[in-house]
């Protein structure tokens, strides 16, 4: 534990020799310095676990990228290939992808590939018979007619994690899809946000993988002997949830970090039903001055969040909280950054679904240029994107507001 406390401490850029004493109720106070803050937070996240220093981290605002950065990693795999994904498309970007895994069984490679049957549902056998016959493992995630159930009937897995050897791992919101690439290998549909990582943290993420494949098949349920090599000086946190089981400490994260921001919380969220106790954070921090703003989806793939997210935005905004719909395209991201030092990546929604039953995972990091990187897609987003107006949620027609009531009871069910 001391020698992750002098991890973050580097991470923040504090003199590690000098040892700061703060106690947890100074840290509410904006006068003083952000990463003295944030070493003092930091602490307190480390009791949710799946925390280590010394990585690197690449974060993806752009599909194409992604994409092109994954298939170029599992092409150099030379012992492991894991795959968990919630849509599995057999378009030119899952087809791309199963030959790859194919390619990597070929060469010897432990290849193991895990989608969700309800996110899933046109992957035919046809289309894995490649990867089947090269080895790999292949498993489908709760299927719906079945005698066996394992997990509940409601949970997906809402995760989105490649492990490449030891090494290397991607995490975020991008699906193995066309709609979620750019123009040289999709349709540009969402605007999604990724991240690859290499060093300690591998080992993290691929357990989170482990526990996933633990619901499907018999599995080791972690791995074992030496972590990854440091590749760099970032501070990374796997936090997971699976709601159904009470397992939520994603959730508790996300609450002690907006809970105690100093200056500002930005969250890009496409689905935007967050739960009282985080909406009460929200509110907290904004009532001391914290730059509080929120992204959420103006075009959204799921109208009916949509509209259940307006019957909310009133009490947001009278407690100014900042709210941005975003038009140029689907928004898919789900991010936050704060105080310039903290981002998260990963796959959690702030609604009931991902909360109460997937299974979702985050990644968090404290790193200044990463949080920089995530606050300049931020402000880049917001120019596609209009704030809605506490006078223009007032003056809603009696119809929309009875909608979008509706729509919110609907949701929380």
């Amino acid at each position: 534990m001391k020698r992750m406390r002098a991890a973050v401490r580097e991470a923040l850029g504090v003199n590690t020799r000098r040892r700061r004493r703060m106690h947890s109720s100074a840290i509410v106070s904006a006068g003083r310095d952000a990463a003295a803050v944030w070493e003092v937070i930091a602490n307190m996240l480390l009791r949710f676990g799946g925390a280590s220093a010394g990585n690197s981290v690449e974060v993806y605002c752009d599909g194409d990228e992604t994409l092109e950065a994954m298939w170029n990693a599992i092409d150099g795999a030379r012992t492991r290939v894991w795959h968990e994904t919630y849509i599995l498309e057999p378009d030119r970007v899952g087809t791309r992808t199963i030959e790859a895994l194919a390619a990597a069984a070929k060469r010897g490679c432990q290849v193991r590939l895990l989608y969700d049957a309800v996110g899933s549902p046109r992957i035919t056998e046809a289309c894995l018979k490649p990867l089947r016959d090269a080895g790999g493992e292949i498993d489908r995630f709760n299927p719906l007619f079945t005698w066996k159930r394992r997990p509940g009937f409601l949970q997906r897995d809402h995760r989105k994690i490649t492990i490449i050897d030891d090494h290397t791992a991607f995490a975020g919101g991008i699906n193995t899809s066309e709609d979620y690439a750019g123009q040289r290998h999709g349709r540009c549909t969402f605007q999604d946000c990724h991240a690859r990582l290499r060093g300690p943290c591998v080992r993290d993420l691929a357990n989170v993988t482990l526990a996933s494949l633990g619901l499907v098949r018999d599995v080791p349920r972690r791995l074992t002997g030496p972590r990854a090599r440091r590749t760099g000086r970032t501070f990374v946190q796997v936090l997971v949830s699976r709601g159904s089981l009470g397992r939520r400490r994603l959730q508790r994260a996300i609450r002690l970090t907006v809970r105690h921001s100093v200056e500002r919380c930005w969250i890009t969220n496409p689905y935007f039903l967050p739960p009282q106790r985080l909406m009460s954070a929200m509110k907290k921090a904004a009532k001391r001055g914290v730059d509080v703003r929120v992204l959420t989806a103006g075009r959204s793939d799921v109208p009916i969040v949509r509209a259940a997210s307006q019957h909310i935005y009133g009490d947001l905004l009278k407690h100014r909280v900042r709210i941005f719909e975003y038009f140029n395209s689907t928004l898919h991201a789900k991010t936050m950054t704060i105080d310039g030092l903290y981002g998260t990546v990963g796959s959690f929604n702030l609604d009931t679904w991902s909360d109460k039953r997937n299974l979702e995972v985050n990644v968090g990091m404290i790193d200044a240029e990463i949080a920089r990187a995530l606050e300049e897609q931020f402000e880049t987003n917001l120019t596609g994107a209009k704030e809605v107006v506490l006078d223009a949620w007032i003056k809603r027609s009696r119809w929309r507001r009875l909608l979008h009531w509706c729509a919110y009871q609907l949701m929380r069910l």
